[in-house]
């Protein structure tokens, strides 16, 4: 019996819990992760704590999962001892042999303790970074030695062979193809004296990247402590958990013929970065060079609240072109106990000016590259379709607002019926309902006005049967309340003030709400999908449960807004738990 899909969840799980961490609290001034000293100065990317997760937020989120954990250990125990009752079978089926012995290891283990008597350590720091293009992992641990007692147990209950290679003295695991000639990239793994490391490395060119990645080559100007400390001064962001992503870098990884990379991708025979012009080199920095630097970091961390920001660096000048598309419209309520609150305020007008401004200095001046050539004919094309005319609606549309109080679905889990405001924002509102009355005689007998109380409007106009809804006008938008009582609320929700200069999507949403519509848009698929009967499917079914009434349980809301701003683009993302 195979029981791998199960173990893979419980080590993902795990291997979560014991990258979150705790440790001592130090000050903002002593904060640092002495694994960054690995880190190459000229890193394309790097991610990593200044300070592991503070305790009480890993203590409360650890009993919020314990029903999680409670069911991954029952099923857990039902696989090891279905999996024993058949060992005789599988005897000869390495991949059950195996996945024997990893149940045997994390039967007892789901828990603080287990993690920290296989070596695990919740104080943990981690940093995440490019060794060139190639992925290195590193996370700290309590004790190396726990660690590769457990995996040798594993590897030894499981009657498999997997000898520790070794390169200066440094004992290292490859996981790859035998005929590295044919691997693009191998896993390698090793247990260094105080922290675990994780790669993923081209066996053609492991002798560059060995002395680096097994700690024997340390670079002497890495600046990733300093870097990291300045990004969170600079952003506000905790030291939680912060990173950046150089696309200039990265890009160079590929282009420059000088770097591991591109002699890799060279010794496969389908792209030599050799042979790329000078004018290919230069017109992909072009491109690139609009976004080149993209950072990251965690605004908020406490038991109650999870905060992230993301920003993309953008040219001033095109940074201030984005600004201008904005329309200022309000803000969807963060603090709303309704299940869903959006907001979206783009001029489309301007926007396809900006669009079509951009297209035609590629139609005029197109790239020389050969490897742009899909972009030219794109631009071509794009032209054509932005130069087409713009009716009169999407030309002076400026926005528009959701705020849902229920949504109701029938018994094949189709939405059917709704309660709530829709606000559409756009230029001389008065127009579009004059248009609209034109052609729908049964709304030409109505006062619609702005500033008025909101109309009913007749069932003629409603498209399902059995729903109330009433229309209103502001002096920019056109309001629809509908449901029982909606209309009340619907002069306010026209009248709010806009949000401030740059955003122009903000959504907020109930969670747990969020989850259970979800769930009943799936359940008519549910038993569908050939597994039923299948005691690996059964299992996953019982911790995903799990998992979902404990999320049910804890989860608040999810806020989002995205704004562009004088630097570029910004998107704040924030979730609140009970």
């Amino acid at each position: 019996m195979n029981y791998m899909r199960l173990i893979t969840l419980t080590l993902v799980t795990l291997l979560w819990l014991a990258a979150c961490g705790k440790s001592e609290e130090p000050t903002a001034s002593t904060a640092t992760n002495e694994l960054l000293t690995y880190v190459p100065a000229d890193t394309p990317y790097l991610f990593a704590n200044l300070e592991p997760v503070p305790e009480e937020v890993i203590d409360t989120f650890l009993t919020r999962l314990q029903p999680v954990l409670d069911s991954m250990q029952s099923q857990l125990s039902i696989g090891r001892a279905e999996m024993e009752s058949v060992e005789g079978k599988n005897g000869n089926d390495p991949g059950a042999r195996l996945a024997h012995a990893l149940l045997l290891e994390l039967d007892g283990n789901l828990s603080r303790s287990g993690l920290e008597s296989m070596g695990f350590d919740l104080r943990a720091k981690k940093v995440i970074y490019g060794m060139g293009a190639f992925p290195v992992i590193r996370l700290g641990l309590s004790d190396s030695t726990a660690l590769r007692a457990t995996i040798l147990r594993v590897l030894n209950n499981a009657g498999i062979t997997a000898p520790e290679r070794d390169f200066q003295g440094v004992s290292y695991w490859r996981i790859s193809d035998e005929n590295t000639a044919e691997a693009p990239a191998g896993l390698y793994v090793s247990i260094l004296d105080d922290h675990l490391a994780i790669s993923f490395i081209p066996p053609l060119a492991e002798a560059e990247f060995l002395p680096a990645f097994l700690g024997l080559d340390v670079p002497e100007d890495s600046d990733a402590q300093a870097r990291l400390a300045q990004l969170n001064r600079t952003h506000d962001y905790t030291p939680h958990g912060s990173g950046i992503l150089d696309l200039h870098r990265l890009a160079d990884q590929f282009i420059r013929p000088d770097t591991v990379t591109a002699r890799v991708m060279a010794s496969t025979g389908k792209f030599d970065p050799a042979k790329l012009s000078q004018e290919c080199s230069a017109e992909i920095h072009k491109i690139i060079d609009n976004a080149p630097l993209m950072t990251m970091g965690v605004t908020e961390l406490t038991p109650t609240a999870v905060a992230f920001q993301y920003r993309l660096e953008t040219p001033r000048t095109l940074a201030s072109q984005l600004m201008g598309l904005v329309s200022k419209v309000p803000l969807a309520d963060e603090l709303s106990d309704r299940i869903l609150e959006f907001a979206f305020g783009m001029r489309f007008g301007p926007v396809r000016d900006f669009l079509r401004e951009k297209v035609a200095a590629i139609v005029d001046d197109p790239y020389q590259c050969e490897h742009l050539n899909d972009l030219n004919d794109s631009a071509v094309q794009a032209l054509a379709q932005l130069d087409e005319p713009m009716p009169p609606f999407v030309n002076n549309f400026r926005g528009v607002r959701v705020s849902l109080n229920e949504i109701m679905v029938n018994q094949d889990s189709i939405p059917e019926n709704a309660r709530g405001h829709l606000a559409v924002h756009v230029d001389k509102p008065e127009m579009f309902i004059g248009m609209a009355q034109m052609f729908l005689p049964d709304l030409s007998n109505l006062a619609i006005t702005p500033g008025d109380p909101p109309v009913r409007l007749p069932e003629s106009l409603v498209p399902t049967p059995g729903i109330v809804a009433f229309a209103a006008m502001s002096s920019d938008a056109i309001g629809l309340a509908v449901g029982e009582q909606e209309e009340a609320g619907l002069p306010e929700f026209l009248n709010r003030d806009a949000g401030p200069e740059g955003i122009f999507l903000s959504a907020g949403y109930d969670m747990a709400a969020y989850l259970d519509y979800t769930q009943k848009l799936g359940s008519p698929y549910q038993g569908h999908n050939g597994d039923n009967g299948n005691p690996h499917s059964q299992a996953a079914m019982e911790i995903r449960n799990a998992a979902n009434t404990a999320f049910r349980e804890m989860a608040d809301r999810s806020y989002t807004t995205l704004r562009f701003t004088a630097d570029g683009f910004v998107m704040d993302n924030k979730m609140t738990f009970k």
